[in-house]
């Protein structure tokens, strides 16, 4: 039988044993992780290496097949070739140049061409940081290629911020009709054309101008041994989806439309959208970096900002229009607009109230809304009452049917006040 000494001395032991195997397999672990990832690093680095010498290779073959190509039926293209189960894209960009040229076509002084810069470019999945092979060449025209008495034309497409956009495709119609996607200057240069009066538009899918329109266009004419010049903003639309609200509560009219105001739309920096229903899906917007501001109602007062004619100063002094929405390329923006709420009571000339009448609203034509706006805001209940939603603005209320007593009232929608007014509607 082991003495208290001894059982003492077995249990030290054991923890120790414990404690010590702990402390190897954590020692383990991490060196452990040191080799995975030092393996890991290394399979990457391999791996990497690999794909730029396939890249460089197929880049070496693209290049070869342009150099074997009849020059004048040359063009942009991008294709995928699979290598051991890895898609690389193989992009070709053609760039007319003069010789001396320090910029693209599209940037350079708009003298005739004489170079064709060739870029072709591969990539391919997870690069990780590591950049696109890349392979350059100049190529003169045979002589006699092309006609001397010819012109050009060059397009430059930007994005919202500026920066050019890759891919779109541009078309010029004319004399002849040809079409080129832009390069990743954002330029697309028609080189030797027919002289004559040319249309040159863009026709990318889900892509607008600054004022929405997804097929813009320019006239341009190209003139003997001249280089013409277009450009357009164009980038991805977007959308945006607004709930019509009255401030204190009401129906809204089915009719009421939404002004947009931005400087991009010209002239005057607002855009009038038609439309029905409490909720709004306004589509096909340019994205602009600095958004839309958005308010009900089309006529001039409907503004808060707006200005009366004749420089007599602000409809609505104090007032602002609310924070732009923003915009992201491609998405959608979601957000409430407001109406001013009005409480409209309809009695005939006794006092009682009437019941079913309805209540229309009727603005008078201004600088901007040059037919008046007319809505038709609902019908009144049991006690002769309808609450309504409605734009800013001095509105006539009316009931359909009935003769007023003595004449219609008109009310002035605030947007500056607080308290939620209210009309009395009198009728025969």
């Amino acid at each position: 039988m082991k003495s208290a000494a001894s059982r003492a001395r077995s249990a030290d032991a054991r923890g120790f044993t414990i404690l010590e195997m702990v402390m190897a397999l954590s020692l383990f672990g991490i060196i452990m992780l040191g080799i995975a990832t030092t393996v890991d690093s290394g399979l990457n680095l391999t791996r990497n290496n690999r794909n730029r010498s396939v890249a460089a290779n197929l880049a070496a073959q693209e290049m070869d097949l342009v150099r074997t190509s009849n020059f004048v039926t040359l063009a942009p293209a991008s294709t995928v070739q699979e290598v051991g189960d890895v898609p690389y894209t193989v992009n070709r960009e053609l760039t007319w140049v003069p010789k001396s040229a320090s910029n693209g076509p599209c940037d350079g002084s708009g003298g005739s061409p004489q170079l064709l810069r060739v870029r072709v470019s591969v990539t391919w999945p997870s690069m990780r940081g590591v950049t696109p092979v890349v392979s350059d060449s100049a190529m003169t025209p045979p002589v006699g290629a092309y006609d001397p008495n010819t012109g050009h034309i060059a397009v430059k497409v930007l994005d919202r911020d500026a920066a050019p956009s890759f891919g779109s495709s541009v078309t010029a119609t004319g004399p002849e009709t040809r079409t080129l996607p832009t390069n990743s200057d954002g330029c697309a240069f028609f080189a030797y054309l027919t002289p004559g009066t040319y249309t040159v538009s863009l026709n990318t899918t889900g892509y607008v101008d600054r004022q929405g329109s997804p097929v813009p266009n320019q006239v341009v004419g190209v003139s003997v041994g001249v280089t013409s010049s277009a450009q357009f903003d164009y980038d991805q639309s977007s959308s945006l989806a607004l709930t019509l609200v009255p401030d204190a509560g009401g129906v809204v009219p089915a009719d009421i439309p939404v002004t947009l105001g931005n400087t991009i739309f010209l002239p005057v920096g607002t855009k009038l959208v038609p439309g029905s229903g409490d909720n709004r899906t306004l589509s096909d917007l340019f994205p602009a970096a600095d958004g839309y501001e958005a308010w009900t109602g089309g006529c001039a007062d409907a503004d808060p900002q707006g200005e009366r004619p004749g420089g007599e100063g602000p409809y609505w002094p104090g007032a602002l229009r609310t924070a732009p929405f923003a915009m992201t390329p491609g998405g959608t923006e979601t957000g409430s607009v407001t109406l001013r709420s009005i409480e409209i009571e309809v009695d005939d000339g006794f006092g009682a109230p009437v019941t079913g009448a309805t209540v229309v609203a009727t603005h008078d034509a201004d600088e901007v809304c040059a037919s008046g706006a007319t809505h038709t805001l609902g019908v009144t209940d049991l006690d002769g009452e309808l609450t309504a939603g409605l734009p800013y603005g001095a509105w006539e209320l009316s009931v359909n049917g009935r003769t007023a007593l003595p004449q219609w009232p008109t009310v002035a929608l605030d947007p500056t006040e607080s308290t939620t007014p209210a009309a009395q509607v009198v009728v025969e």
